[in-house]
């Protein structure tokens, strides 16, 4: 294995490491949550940041704008 950190990997080394760590009896389901965590946003102490919270005013625009879409697709 290289002396590389984790922020000079590549995305496909930084998966290869995770597949290597998880179990051979894991699902694609337990894959999938395994990337799902490693790619969300972290702090700087390392920590994932909790998500995003949107506004209900901006909740209510951006789907009054994707029924639209989807009206229009009909």
């Amino acid at each position: 294995m290289s002396d590389q950190t984790d922020s000079e990997q590549t995305d496909k080394e930084k998966v290869r490491a995770l597949l290597d760590r998880l179990p051979d009896t894991a699902t694609f389901t337990d894959i999938q949550r395994a990337i799902a965590v490693m790619m969300w946003p972290k702090a700087g102490d390392g920590s994932l940041k909790p998500p995003q919270r949107l506004a209900p005013e901006e909740v209510k625009r951006r789907l009054r704008e994707w029924m639209k879409s989807e009206g229009e697709k009909k």
